[in-house]
Order: C-alpha cells, then sequence, then structure tokens
C-alpha cells in the first residue's frame, strides 16, 4: 500500500520532517540508481499554487486507517500534460 500514491498538499508550515533528513536527495526525474517509495516531496510549481508546497503521501503514514483516505474527496490533475491546475479531460481510469 504505500507506493500508492496518496497525497495531501500542505503548506511549509505545517510540515515537519522528524527522522531521516540526511538520507534525502533531490529527485527531478530519472535520477540514476535511484528509486523506492516517496513519503513527501516539496513542490514548486508557479502553475500550481505560485507558492512552495508539500505532497504528504498519507499511505506512507503510520497509524492511517485505511478506510479514512479511500472515502476522502479525489482532486484530480493533469500532470500527464504538466497543467497541473486543472482536471484531466478523461478520469475514468484513474
Amino acid at each position: 500500500m504505500k507506493m500508492r500514491l496518496w497525497s495531501v498538499v500542505v503548506k511549509p508550515e505545517a510540515f515537519r520532517l522528524l527522522a531521516g533528513e540526511a538520507a534525502l536527495t533531490d529527485y527531478s526525474g530519472r535520477n540514476p540508481g535511484r528509486c523506492g517509495v516517496r513519503p513527501f516531496e516539496r513542490i514548486d510549481a508557479p502553475n500550481m499554487t505560485n507558492e512552495t508546497c508539500y505532497n504528504i503521501n498519507v499511505a506512507c503514514l503510520d497509524g492511517v486507517d485505511i478506510d479514512e483516505p479511500l472515502t476522502a474527496p479525489v482532486t484530480y490533475c493533469d500532470g500527464l500534460n504538466d497543467n497541473w491546475g486543472e482536471i484531466p479531460v478523461e478520469v475514468w481510469h484513474l
């Protein structure tokens, strides 16, 4: 389940990394030799919110009841076309 990306967006003041800072790396797509589960990511996306924010992968949080994310509201973003502020034309497969 932890590979699933169910993310919530939070502002920097609401995010606090408790451990593992020394193991962090910047990922900019197709980093050779780097793979794994992303528990969070820092987003600097002027085409989305015009501010820095964090995507927190709630599937990676310990102690989360699986029923909570399954019933939460869903927002689809068009990452395929790098148009993150818009809903994709088709979402039936997502």
